[in-house]
């Protein structure tokens, strides 16, 4: 009969423990095992390692030596030691034995490898332990698997699929490979892509990725039948707004002319003022003009005017450069913008895929920075962290030491000290600490804030204490002098930002050597370009994503753009991209 531990419950797996007292060491290690699983089946994490602390893997049978790597992985897991769990399952003795282990085993260790390979950011070894076990499958749960390889391949980066193309011994990871770069190739060429996406149809006429093409790769041709042949751009490029509508007019038509030079076949663009007329009667214009869609406004005044008027449907598909709130808008008005509150919901999942529980929140005074600490909070919250803390900076001001001091709690240890030398009536050796409750402070902080907050981490004993901050930590061109004061601090911010030798880049700051201000404007611009050759793609598929200059793109319920940024870390006054963890909840 075979141990099922979904059946038995706490009671049993105390009796169990009661047994292995008496029991030879392979019956009682037989039994430590399954009190071991029941408890952390029960969320005892701390009651199961202790059981099984004595056990050693080389004097275990195979399959009890399978279990035990898998019992502890599991246990550093549930407490965020996510290394430790993955050394577990990395034992010599226990990966050749999981070779022979029955299959529901060999599912469950390659899971939790899965799992845990995401969390830490390795996102191709993942993917690779997904694709392992996919034959191993029932055709009712592959689908969901090869969502998970889908997943893990589009946050790996296009050089390194490529890299690892001539490596591949696997000829079904090979294949997902060459998938996976035809996905995150030719952003601005619909044409080139389906070239490439056939010719790997007709490479791989039995690859399991074919059947239902991921990421909406099925769905190209439609896209270039029903693409506009005349846009509108709506933009403001007069008035106190020209700076930014200039950038992303000059974004756009950055990305256009270089899909232009590759052969793409491309609408015609037409260009309307905004500023100082009213947008209905521009709006209006531009759909009598023959533009069957329309990219802009930026004005979040104006997009409210148009969504207002809209009474349920645009009349031509519109790109809205800005968000506004709200559950219900009209059909055909898709809103995409950068807004910083996405920004603080990324860093509180990027937190708490890390394993940190306990936030400590610093923003700058006013409206701003309390709608970012409020998106971060909300959404810290809703996934049961806490907020242990949070102070506020005068933004003008050059000396935000008190605020610092105060939210680490340094003048309370200070006054301990006093009563202290007040019982004992001399002077203790001493030196002041700060509060120990929290896992790492969310920063919302311009450049200079920042250059001048993270130095006063460390003077008042906070510097091993890690920081994540939004973007506007980082003026976004490279000044490592300067820099240097917030090494260690990790940031989210767009790909265009952290890829200084992008083409498009490297091809708008020659032409334009004044550009370095409206550096996202520009990625903005980009991927507007690129947007609207794609809304189809992404509104009838849960898995399409454009991989844009302003993050990895999808399409929400409300027809608004999310955005996923990269990951980096000050390092030496430079920004360095680092893996990004993902939370995998198929395992605890």
């Amino acid at each position: 009969m075979v141990f099922n531990p979904a059946t038995a419950d706490a009671a049993m797996a105390e009796q169990w423990i009661s047994e292995a007292e008496s029991a030879s060491p392979e019956q009682s290690a037989e039994l430590l095992l399954r009190a071991a699983e029941v408890l952390l089946r029960e969320g005892e994490l701390d009651r199961a390692d202790d059981i099984v602390r004595e056990l050693i893997i080389p004097e275990l049978a195979p399959n009890q030596a399978v279990r035990l790597s898998l019992v502890r992985a599991r246990v550093f897991r549930g407490h965020a030691q996510f290394q430790e769990a993955l050394q577990q399952l990395s034992d010599p003795l226990v990966q050749s034995a999981i070779i022979d282990a029955p299959l529901p085993r060999q599912l469950q260790f390659s899971q939790l490898r899965a799992s845990l390979f995401a969390i830490e950011g390795d996102h191709l070894s993942a993917a690779q332990e997904w694709i392992f076990i996919d034959p191993l499958l029932a055709s009712s749960q592959q689908g969901h698997n090869r969502e998970q390889i889908w997943s893990s391949l589009m946050q790996v980066p296009t050089e390194v699929l490529l890299q690892h193309h001539n490596s591949a011994s696997n000829r079904d990871y090979l294949g997902w490979l060459e998938l996976a770069s035809v996905a995150k190739d030719n952003q601005g060429d619909l044409e080139s892509q389906v070239r490439q996406r056939d010719a790997w149809l007709n490479r791989w006429p039995q690859h399991p990725a074919r059947k239902n093409l991921p990421g909406g790769l099925d769905k190209l041709d439609q896209l270039i039948v029903e693409r506009p042949d005349k846009i509108a751009l709506l933009l403001p490029v007069s008035g106190r707004l020209a700076a930014y509508g200039k950038a992303i007019r000059d974004g756009f038509f950055a990305a256009y002319y270089a899909s232009l030079e590759q052969g793409a076949r491309l609408p015609q663009v037409k260009q309307y003022d905004t500023e100082g007329s009213d947008i209905a009667s521009v709006y209006q214009q531009a759909v009598r003009d023959g533009n069957n869609l329309i990219v802009g406004p930026l004005k979040k005044e104006n997009l409210t005017a148009l969504a207002n008027n809209g009474r349920g449907n645009m009349p031509v598909p519109t790109l809205a450069l800005n968000r506004i709130p709200g559950d219900r808008f009209p059909n055909g008005l898709y809103q995409f913008g950068l807004n910083p509150e996405d920004e603080a919901e990324q860093i509180s999942n990027i937190a708490l895929a890390k394993g940190y529980r306990r936030a400590m929140i610093i923003t700058p005074e006013g409206a701003w920075g309390g709608k970012v600490a409020q998106a971060f909070s909300d959404n810290w919250q809703k996934n049961r962290g806490i907020i242990v803390a949070s102070t506020n900076f005068d933004a003008d001001s050059n000396n935000y030491s008190k605020q610092i001091k105060d939210v680490l709690q340094i003048d309370a240890s200070i006054h301990r000290r006093n009563q202290l030398q007040q019982i004992i009536g001399n002077r203790p050796q001493f030196e002041p600490y700060r509060r120990t409750d929290v896992d790492f402070i969310f920063l919302v902080a311009r450049p200079n804030e920042g250059r001048a907050i993270k130095p006063l981490l460390a003077y008042h004993y906070a510097g091993d204490i890690p920081v994540y901050a939004t973007s506007h930590i980082y003026r976004g061109t490279s000044s490592p002098d300067k820099d240097q004061d917030i090494n260690g601090v990790h940031f989210i911010d767009i790909p265009w930002i952290l890829n200084e030798t992008s083409p498009l880049r490297q091809a708008i700051s020659n032409e334009l050597p004044h550009s370095g201000n409206y550096q996202r404007m520009y990625a903005l611009g980009v991927d507007s370009f690129r947007l609207q050759l794609r809304l189809s793609q992404l509104q009838h598929n849960d898995s399409g994503r454009l991989f844009g200059e302003t993050g990895t793109l999808r399409l929400n319920d409300k027809r608004q753009i999310e955005r996923k940024l990269s990951l980096a870390e000050i390092q030496e006054g430079k920004p360095v991209t680092v893996p990004m963890s993902e939370e995998i909840d198929t395992l605890h």
